[in-house]
This record gives C-alpha cells, structure tokens and sequence, in this order.
C-alpha cells in the first residue's frame, strides 16, 4: 500500500570512473527486492543542466521506448516526456518511496561534479547515500579509449597516440581524479554517507562487493543469491593488451594519486601501486 511522502531525492547514488563496472552494479542493485532503481541507467540529471527533456541521450530512445511499450510503465513517460528541474527528478522515485523501497540511480559522471552540486543534492535529500567505486585509472583509461573507438568516437583504427590524445582530455583526466572526487565528497557529506568500493573487487570478489554495498545501502544481502547477479563485467579491452609506453606514461601520470590512494585504503590501490612502481623501474 502506497502512502503520501514529501518530495525528496534518492536515498542513494552510485557514481564513479568510466568502465568501472557501474553497468553491473546497477543490474545487481535493481535485482533486491527492497530497492528500487529506474530502468535507465544515467538519468544525468545533475550533470547535464542543459537539458530539457528527459531522456538524454538519442541512443537510448529505442531501448526505453520498448521497456515502455512492453510494460505500459508511465514512469518511462514521464521521463520521456517531462520538463527536467528539480521537482520532475525528486518525482522520479516518489512512487517508489511510497511504497516503503529504498531508492536510487547509477550515473557514474556525477563523480566530476562539484561541491555546489554536491550540497544541491544533500539538500533534496539529507540523508542520501553515496558508493563511489573507482578502477585502475590506466586500466580504466585504456578500457574507456577501445570504447571509444568501437562507438565511433575515435576515427579510424585504435593507435597509442589516439589513446594518449583521448587520456589527457579534460573530460577524461576528471573521470580518474579519485582523490579530488574524495575530497570535495568529504567536504559536503559525513563518512556515514559513503562507501568506496573497486572495481578489482567488483571482478574477483562480486558476492562479497555486493554485500558490503547492500549492508551500507540498508538492503538486507542475503535476498541476493549468485543466480542474481549479473554477468560479467564491460569487456571493451578483452584480447587487446595496453600498450607497454601508454602504460607506462599513464603509470607516471596516476602514482601520484595511487600512493594518496594507498595511505587511505588497503587492498586494490596498493596492487596498483606496486604495478606502476614496478614498470617505472623496468626502464
């Protein structure tokens, strides 16, 4: 049974690096009975101001039209459709607050934003949790430039130059400053309301990930069993290995970041540490 609740945002947002297994935690969030995530990924509210309408991207047209059409959902109308501020998105998820489910989206952009945006958001919702998962950011550079060059965004075959070119684009640098991310985060919100995660997790340790998430999220983790978790991880690089001098360029722009990384966190950061130490020793 539904009841009346006041306008607010989501109870959660999963951000972080491109090609970081967002994709994925959005299919296993989405899987929990208790929560309840819209069936489009990156509603790219925050960081996409300039948009007007709901849906933001073309390419995702079809695919939502279709859930729409099959399922007769009016809340993909009311995306489609609808004028964006900040009273459409907080409607967004009103009906499933009604219900009593814990709610949220996954965009992994809005880790670039910054503090202004970040406090809009606390302000829709107080008590809004975050789960920032980051990657290897060279790995992470790699995958994003083999995507794309399959989308189309990079003309003709995938060169280390081009890669280069792309890892040191503005958008890009932004996408792997975890520890500015971290610390504009930390400027709006209490440790309470966070939780980072790694994608190396992600990929040799999903159950155990999910559940460190669950818990954090409020969502009991032993309504997920294996059979509901999703599929692999994204695969853009698969059978392409990085290039040894891309490798090792990008190893030397990123230790910086790692070692604050390593003084923070156990685990992953450090297996990256002793990688990049170890090509820039090799030569």
């Amino acid at each position: 049974m539904e009841r009346q609740t006041k306008l607010r945002g989501p109870d959660f947002l999963v951000i972080g690096a491109q090609r970081s297994g967002t994709t994925w935690l959005h299919g296993m969030l989405r899987r929990h009975p208790k929560l309840w995530l819209p069936a489009v990924k990156e509603l790219h509210y925050f960081d996409k101001p300039d948009i007007r309408r709901g849906c933001s991207r073309l390419k995702d047209w079809p695919r939502i039209a279709f859930v729409g059409l099959k399922s007769f959902d009016p809340w993909l109308f009311r995306y489609f459709f609808g004028t964006r501020g900040d009273t459409w998105y907080m409607r967004l998820f009103q009906k499933a607050q009604a219900r009593g489910l814990i709610t949220g989206e996954v965009t992994p952009a809005y880790a670039t934003l910054g503090e202004g945006v970040f406090a809009r958001i606390k302000d829709m919702n107080p008590d809004v949790r975050l789960v920032f998962i980051m990657r290897d950011p060279v790995d992470r550079a790699w995958s994003a430039a083999n995507l794309a060059a399959k989308s189309g965004y990079i003309a003709g075959p995938l060169t280390e130059e081009k890669a280069l070119k792309r890892a040191y684009s503005p958008g890009w640098v932004s996408r792997s400053s975890y520890m500015d991310t971290i610390k504009r985060l930390e400027s709006i919100f209490p440790a309470s309301q966070l939780h980072y995660c790694f994608f190396d997790d992600l990929r040799d340790r999903p159950r155990e990930l999910a559940a460190g998430i669950l818990t954090f999220l409020g969502a009991d983790p032993a309504k997920i069993s294996d059979k509901h978790l999703p599929g692999a991880v994204n695969a853009a690089a698969t059978g392409k290995p990085i290039p040894k001098e891309f490798e090792r360029i990008m190893a030397r722009e990123y230790l910086p970041m790692v070692q604050e990384l390593c003084a923070r966190f156990d685990g992953a950061p450090n297996a990256w540490r002793r990688r990049y130490e170890a090509l820039l020793n090799s030569r």
